[in-house]
């Protein structure tokens, strides 16, 4: 607000009071029961560029998606993506995928993908340039417009189509409980793509009221759908590890005259003044904040909702943000099958449930 010379704001925020209401309010005081590991065959994680030590080696992973490389204002990729070296504890190396990016901006997204312009050419050959050293791609566009949804679906052919034989081609979707006829008609993208992500986040986001970010009973609905439109060879249920807050009061917003001139009154604010910036005052106020969030045994609840509806991969979002004890209590296949005494050996920790 300091360009329109109003007023400058001291927000004190509770988030540390609402982040203990939210771990009280699970349960008595007793420690929550250890969740029973769930193993998958495939267990993918995203990994953001230059957060690769945010990996202990001991995470289960099959796929790493590394995040990313970003769709440049004139639709091509500009990135000279370096494939990072993960090894697991087993010594087998993932396989990592190069995310594809374009979050936010619909008329790029247009200029990017219509036949009209001449740049998807341009673009699908420097996907394929850029990936060279990776086991495959995955795309995750989000603001495709529902009148370019034929012409992202033929980008998508003509990648795959231009990609090696041996390279996977995934795309992240957003969480659907029902058909919604766009861009990310699942069924339409499913008879193209060897995987598809379902994004089974945010259910509620930065600027929706308040709740979880993916509740169970969503997360459930979110599962039909998909189940109903996708093979089940194809499908991968996306978990959250991240939490959303939101505050009782908005507070940064433009007012006239007459509501600034009640706040000094109701507040008792003394105005300062100068030449370069004009009028001003401070006050401060108070601001709940309700955090919702995911801990060891709500995400549990999650697994074993998408193992009991047989599931058979699921890719966290992200590396580094869950509960630093999460990769106790999943596991895919083949680190499953490792024999107990060769778990100390491969690097695992003491009683692991791997």
């Amino acid at each position: 607000m300091r360009p329109l010379k109003v007023f400058v704001l001291t927000v004190l925020l509770a988030v540390t009071a609402g982040l203990a209401m939210g771990c009280a309010s699970l349960g008595s005081s007793s420690p929550a029961p250890q969740p029973a590991r769930v193993v998958f065959k495939e267990v993918w994680g995203y990994l953001l560029r230059g957060d690769e030590s945010d990996m202990s080696g001991v995470e289960p992973f099959t796929n790493i998606c590394y995040f990313s490389a970003d769709v440049a204002k004139d639709g091509r990729i500009k990135d000279a993506v370096q494939r990072p070296t993960v090894i697991s504890s087993d010594g087998s190396r993932p396989e990592i995928y190069l995310v594809i990016t374009e979050l936010s901006n619909s008329a790029l997204s247009h200029f990017s993908l219509s036949p009209d312009y001449g740049v998807r050419p341009l673009l699908i050959s420097d996907i394929c340039r850029i990936s060279q050293d990776f086991d495959g791609v995955q795309i995750d566009f989000e603001s495709v417009s529902p009148d370019d949804a034929g012409a992202f679906w033929d980008f998508l052919k003509e990648l795959r189509a231009q990609l090696p034989p041996e390279k996977k081609l995934s795309v992240a979707v957003p969480a659907r409980a029902g058909l919604k006829t766009d861009a990310y008609m699942y069924s339409q993208i499913a008879g193209i793509v060897d995987r598809i992500v379902v994004m089974a986040y945010d259910e509620h986001w930065g600027t929706s009221a308040p709740g979880p970010v993916a509740s169970l009973p969503w997360c459930s609905a979110v599962l039909d759908y998909a189940q109903s439109t996708i093979e089940s060879d194809k499908l991968i249920m996306g978990v959250p590890l991240y939490a959303r807050a939101w505050q009782d009061k908005r507070l940064a917003r433009a007012m006239g005259l007459q509501k600034v001139q009640s706040i000094i009154a109701e507040k008792s604010a003394t105005p300062g003044y100068t030449s370069e910036v004009g009028p001003y005052f401070e006050y401060s106020e108070n601001v709940v904040v309700k955090v919702y969030y995911d801990d060891l045994r709500s995400l549990g609840e999650k697994l074993q909702l998408y193992k009991s509806k047989d599931v058979s991969s699921v890719a966290f979002w992200r590396i580094g943000l869950g509960p630093s004890d999460l990769w106790s209590t999943v596991s895919s296949e083949k680190l499953a099958s490792i024999p107990p005494d060769d778990q100390g050996r491969l690097g695992f920790p003491p009683d692991s449930q791997y």
